[in-house]
């Protein structure tokens, strides 16, 4: 199965087997789909067993019960969703514009509100459920603390005059999006008020770490400051 290299070596050490990561790795699949789909209540062994297609009796070999499948789904996703991530990032350096930087950050929103929709909701019952469980609120910590990692790069890379504050304001406003739009399909309005928001929250990053006390810079002005 291609979904096979997702799974981070601590959860491939048992089974050892092809046949046992790819079954694992359906499960925790089935296990992500009924969480998006019906949310953390409508979870058991029983229903993730059916959706993965196998014997309820085996779910035991794999997960000491449903507490661990949760927080083993929780890893996966925060793991492939790092990736998602890091994909972004690589493609945003102090060669861009301000308009260019906000439109990747936009597409990162859209695409996680479009593309990505089923695994974002379940991220948000999985971060909802971390207040209540301190295993997941360690997965949950940790995840935050690699977006920040990740965007506290991006501000030092532009020159950014508070990095961590910038960081910390540009991941607020991505989850605000988030949260606002996950209710019901993305339409071509919301997703134009999307690219509105983080180009001015862009725009006023720039502006305030180049020192300008008037107005956004000019659309075609680098990052970096060189005119």
């Amino acid at each position: 199965m291609a979904e096979q290299v997702d799974i981070p070596d601590e959860l491939t050490r048992m089974p050892p087997s092809k046949r046992g990561v790819a079954r694992k790795t359906a499960i925790l699949d089935a296990a992500l789909r009924i969480i998006a789909r019906d949310g953390m209540s409508g979870l058991s062994m029983r229903s993730v067993a059916a959706e993965a297609k196998i014997p309820l009796g085996a779910m035991g070999y794999y997960f000491d019960g449903k507490d661990d499948l949760i927080a083993t789904a929780f890893q996966r996703h925060t793991q492939r969703e790092t990736k998602r991530v890091v994909r972004t990032i690589s493609r945003l350096h102090t060669e861009l514009t301000p308009d260019e930087l906000a439109n990747r950050l936009a597409d990162f929103i859209i695409d996680g509100l479009t593309q990505s929709r089923e695994k974002l909701i379940a991220e948000y019952e999985f971060l909802v459920e971390s207040t209540r469980r301190p295993d997941l609120e360690r997965t949950s910590t940790a995840w935050q603390q690699s977006l920040l990692a990740q965007l506290h790069a991006v501000m030092t890379a532009i020159n950014s005059s508070s990095p961590n504050a910038d960081a910390r304001l540009i991941l607020a406003v991505m989850a605000g999006m988030e949260i606002d739009n996950l209710a019901a399909p993305l339409n071509p309005t919301r997703e134009r008020t999307i690219r509105a928001v983080v180009q001015r929250l862009v725009h006023a990053i720039h502006a305030s770490s180049t020192n300008q006390s008037t107005g956004p810079p000019s659309g075609d002005q680098r990052l970096s400051g060189a005119s």
